[in-house]
């Protein structure tokens, strides 16, 4: 996992910076961070969880969300060594207020995107990012929905696919 690489390459205060009741996916990434962090004996500490958005917005805009980063990472007594976050946009929203608040990526934090969007290769520094197969998802939804409709009773299954970590500059690769 991440969380078991970063260890082995001696970061292990790691944050998670997304909303995660934003999506399915967004809150699967956080509690598979809660689970490897616990796994590896690793501490998790709420202050380096920046899980929540601009209170009182439905639907915050990016203005929105950097506002309410850079109001969590104020309030940081200090920045973790790594930022896993549930996503490249919300990587580099993050980015871009570190940035406006003095730090500098890589050197005062690691930070790691998911998704492996294009705008994480172009960006600077580029993002470590974890890359999704979506081909492979694309493959096995179509088959799930024609088993599905061959044979409407079958019952739910939760299909996973292979993930890649793609080391760039944000984590000094």
């Amino acid at each position: 996992s991440f969380i078991e690489r970063m260890a082995r390459r001696g970061k292990t205060k790691i944050g998670f910076i997304g909303e995660y009741m934003h999506c399915r996916s967004f809150f699967e990434r956080y509690m598979a961070y809660r689970n490897a962090m616990h796994l590896m004996g690793l501490s998790c500490p709420d202050e380096y969880r920046i899980i929540w958005n601009k209170g009182g917005i439905f639907q915050p805009s990016s203005e929105d969300y950097q506002e309410y980063l850079t109001e969590s990472f104020q309030k940081l007594s200090h920045l973790p060594e790594v930022f896993l976050c549930a996503n490249d946009f919300v990587a580099l929203d993050a980015l871009q207020v570190l940035k406006k608040l003095g730090y500098s990526v890589p050197d005062d934090v690691w930070l790691c995107g998911f998704d492996d969007a294009p705008e994480s290769k172009i960006v600077t520094p580029s993002l470590t990012t974890i890359h999704i197969h979506s081909q492979i998802m694309g493959f096995s939804a179509v088959n799930l929905l024609m088993s599905r409709i061959k044979e409407p009773s079958l019952n739910f299954r939760t299909v996973h696919t292979e993930t890649r970590l793609i080391y760039r500059e944000s984590t000094e690769d």
